[in-house]
């Protein structure tokens, strides 16, 4: 199991743009996807496509193969 600080992409909604969000924990081990960790959300497990360990040149720039259906979470 591997812990780094990572930045999650987040799609945007109604009243704000699709961002990479910094401050999460990445936990990386045997299981599918990335565990992330925030203070202020929920714990979640993603796909590996929305975390990013090295911090994006541009926030608003979209992951590459970025997979719009989802799924955005696995439970």
């Amino acid at each position: 199991m591997r812990r780094e600080r990572c930045w999650v992409w987040f799609r945007g909604g109604l009243n704000e743009s699709s961002r990479w969000v910094g401050g999460f924990q990445a936990t990386i081990d045997a299981e599918r996807g990335v565990l992330i960790q925030h203070p202020g959300y929920r714990d979640a497990r993603v796909p590996t496509w929305r975390v990013t360990t090295v911090e994006p040149d541009d926030l608003e720039a979209p992951p590459e193969g970025l997979d719009e259906s989802g799924p955005w979470q696995f439970f």
